[in-house]
């Protein structure tokens, strides 16, 4: 996760350039996950002791030599964030029944806001697996792209432009499918609520330096931009870009989010029947996490591989792009040294973090069902 520790590259431009230069993605992969083995080789000493902590939660620490906690020497560090991305404070200006308007500039249409399902959700302890306390405040935000039909953003398009974005709108409210989605004049709608779970990420997994998340729709806001990804084709309006900004300002004040809890669907979307991670790939490339204000969170290392055993396709690498690639990289260079630390194959490692995940997945739904019993009861 996210830390002070060194960057996991020592020469990112050189990196970047070579690797840029290699055609087949999974070539391209390959030669990154060499970079990052090579980089930490150099780095033996305080890199790893700042990352020590990061892989002692990787799974529950049990008394077989599977379990056997690594030590600090092999544990990879993670890449670096920008201190400087701090909260900044932003406040509620004006709220009616049509709009919210807030001290950054942002406004907030609410004439589409709809309910749903009231948020409640567990999140795990990444230091012993445990159950954290039952809440109901979000905990990071997923972005989105609709993916729907568009028209040429031309002024000759307007009439076009207008009824597709109202047809999207009334369909997401239909499908209770986000919280927020900013059209591509730059308007924010809110949809569902944010007190109530959204139908925006499925079956997913994220982990910040202490929780790890299962199933997003609770736990997370869904921000979705009108936009659909084309070959050679921005993908969102220089307003759509300015409004995220500033929407992602209040959210991050409003709940006190974390910049590596503020993610993309790509990076969170699994498909628990073939163990793979990326049954959704919306922003796989170009997300402009910088000009949003937030860190490169494409660099951190994928969780549901790391801590859960999940595997990626070469569809996956097709659909996603290089800078993603990095958290993958890093992710399965932590898997290599766990299980070279537990003097076990890569495969047999990776079937213990499935049933990690197995069993997650179940004491999360077990105490939810008990919760429901009871209150039913009384």
């Amino acid at each position: 996760m996210p830390g002070s520790s060194p960057h996991v590259f020592s020469d990112v431009p050189a990196i970047e350039r070579r690797a840029n230069a290699i055609q087949d993605p999974i070539e391209r992969l390959r030669y990154l996950r060499q970079a990052t083995v090579a980089t930490r080789k150099h780095r033996l000493g305080s890199s790893w002791v700042a990352g020590a902590a990061l892989l002692m939660a990787v799974v529950t620490l049990r008394s077989d030599a599977i379990y056997r906690p690594p030590s600090p020497r092999n544990v990879p560090a993670a890449p670096a964030v920008n201190s400087d991305l701090r909260i900044l404070n932003v406040w509620p200006v004006e709220q009616t029944s049509d709009y919210d308007l807030y001290s950054n500039g942002l406004r907030i249409e609410n004439r589409l806001a709809v309910s749903n399902e009231p948020r409640s959700y567990y999140s795990i302890a990444r230091d012993s697996g445990a159950l954290g306390p039952r809440r109901a405040q979000p905990a990071g935000i997923v972005f989105h792209t609709t993916e729907s039909d568009q028209a040429p953003f031309e002024s000759e398009q307007k009439t076009a432009l207008k009824r597709l974005g109202q047809e999207l709108l009334l369909y997401v409210r239909n499908k209770r499918a986000y919280h927020f989605v900013i059209d591509r004049f730059g308007r924010v709608h809110r949809i569902v609520v944010e007190s109530d779970t959204a139908n925006h990420a499925g079956r997913s997994v994220w982990a910040d330096s202490r929780w790890s998340y299962l199933d997003l729709n609770d736990s997370f806001l869904g921000v979705a931009f009108e936009a659909r990804t084309q070959p050679e084709q921005a993908t969102i309006t220089d307003a759509q870009l300015r409004a995220a900004s500033e929407l992602t300002e209040m959210l991050r004040a409003k709940y006190n989010l974390p910049a590596e809890d503020c993610v993309v669907h790509a990076q969170v979307s699994v498909n628990v029947s073939n163990r793979l991670i990326g049954l959704h790939t919306d922003w796989g490339a170009d997300f402009p996490f910088r000009e949003i204000g937030l860190p490169d969170n494409y660099q951190i290392p994928n969780p549901s591989i790391y801590l859960f055993g999940f595997e990626y396709d070469p569809a996956y690498t097709h659909a996603t792009g290089p800078d993603l690639w990095k958290g993958l990289a890093s992710a399965d260079e932590r898997v290599r040294q766990a299980a070279a630390e537990r003097g076990v194959t890569q495969v047999e490692y990776r079937k213990v973090l499935q049933q990690r995940y197995r069993e997650a997945r179940s004491a999360v739904q077990h105490k939810n069902a008990g919760e429901e019993n009871q209150h039913e009861s009384n």
